[in-house]
């Protein structure tokens, strides 16, 4: 499940980023303030790699940037919030032609690499939970770390 994944420590309520290079910068020293072994190159690297085979912005406000790491050891998830919204650069996705491009909701996902099978499972409980009627409204109205924990959670065990 996603909230095996998910700790209130790699979770961000108020992000600061403006664009999407920002964010993942913002993101990755995030996580590398919290674990000296994952190397900030290799981070950056392996997301915007990913994200120049395909967008990441997965449906409107939401965006799901992940990278296969030799850094990481174990999946890393961490979920960001941003009040503001961060330019994206949605073209190229099925909803673009919307007039707001701003992503508010981020999970943000570091996997080992060879690990296709656990890579996927995860990605498949993340995109089941987004798709949960009110998880965004619920994310977004969340007043600390440990509640965004918690909503996860109580979305997974609810589908």
């Amino acid at each position: 499940m996603l909230s095996d994944f998910l700790k209130p420590e790699t979770v961000i309520i108020n992000l600061e980023s403006t664009d999407k290079d920002s964010l993942f910068a913002e993101m990755t020293e995030f996580l590398v303030r919290q674990n000296s072994s994952l190397k900030r190159e290799d981070i950056l690297s392996a997301v915007q790699k990913r994200e120049e085979q395909m967008n990441t912005c997965v449906m409107k406000g939401i965006a799901v940037p992940h990278g296969n790491c030799s850094s990481v050891k174990s999946p890393l998830v961490a979920v960001g919030i941003s009040k503001a919204g961060i330019e994206y650069d949605i073209s190229g996705v099925g909803f673009a032609e919307t007039a707001d491009s701003l992503v508010h909701l981020v999970v943000f996902m570091l996997f080992e690499q060879g690990n296709a099978e656990c890579h996927l499972r995860i990605l498949a409980d993340c995109a089941r939970v987004l798709q949960s009627p009110n998880i965004y409204k619920s994310l977004m109205t969340a007043k600390s770390a440990q509640e965004v924990c918690n909503i996860v959670r109580e979305f997974e065990t609810s589908y």
